[in-house]
């Protein structure tokens, strides 16, 4: 599903986390999407950040919130795989959005994903493949032929040289550098700052430059 961002009306979603991320969403995007409101668990942020539209608790639906445009704005990949199975068999609905200040070589809003979320500032070279609720935060770059899993979370400022494949379930830290034709295997994270010269093996954290193995997976 798309949204087009450059339509008269505007439509509504409901966000879905009231943390930075959350928060940084409904800002960039004001004036692009309504946000009707905010689901979580606690409303402590809610309140003190004084955002936007309604409070809603964690059970949601289509009805109770008004619409079924749902993003989720939520920065580790396992909880926002779980939140968005269980939002997908209510009804709801994970559009593609793309802010107007991104570049672009490519239709991610045509894409066969949902949920893609690309943020203000960011440059996103040709052929790039994104799956389903890949978030892209505020100015990263991304080179060519790039493919990213499901539920990959790209902090602020991280640069990804071309041909890289990025598994499922990956953190790539803010300001992070990531050499071209590399391998991000799934569920591994990438720490803020670091700069990657090789493979990062599946589930394995690495931190600094060059980028060294902060923590192993665990096995069994």
């Amino acid at each position: 599903m798309e949204i087009d961002l450059g339509e008269l009306e505007m439509e509504k979603v409901v966000v879905i986390g009231t943390g930075g991320l959350a928060r940084e969403f409904s800002s960039f995007f004001s004036g692009l999407v309504e946000v009707v409101g905010f689901s979580s668990i606690d409303d402590k942020e809610y309140k003190k950040f004084h955002l936007p539209g309604k409070f809603f608790g964690g059970e949601i639906s289509p009805d109770l919130v008004g619409t079924d445009n749902c993003v989720i704005a939520i920065g580790d990949p396992t909880t926002k795989d779980k939140v968005s199975q269980d939002l997908g068999l209510k009804g709801f609905q994970f559009p593609n959005l793309v802010h107007p200040s991104a570049v672009v070589a490519g239709d991610v809003l045509a894409s066969e994903s949902n949920g893609v979320v690309i943020s203000p500032n960011c440059t996103i070279g040709s052929n790039v493949i994104f799956g389903n609720h890949v978030y892209v935060n505020f100015m990263v770059g991304v080179g060519h032929d790039c493919v990213f899993d499901g539920y990959t979370q790209i902090n602020p400022g991280a640069q990804i040289g071309g041909f890289t494949q990025i598994g499922s379930h990956v953190l790539i830290g803010s300001n992070s550098t990531v050499r071209q034709e590399l391998l991000i295997e799934t569920n591994a994270t990438v720490g803020a700052g670091s700069v990657v010269f090789g493979r990062v093996r599946a589930g394995v954290t690495v931190l600094g430059n060059p980028a060294r193995t902060l923590k192993k997976p665990v096995s069994g």
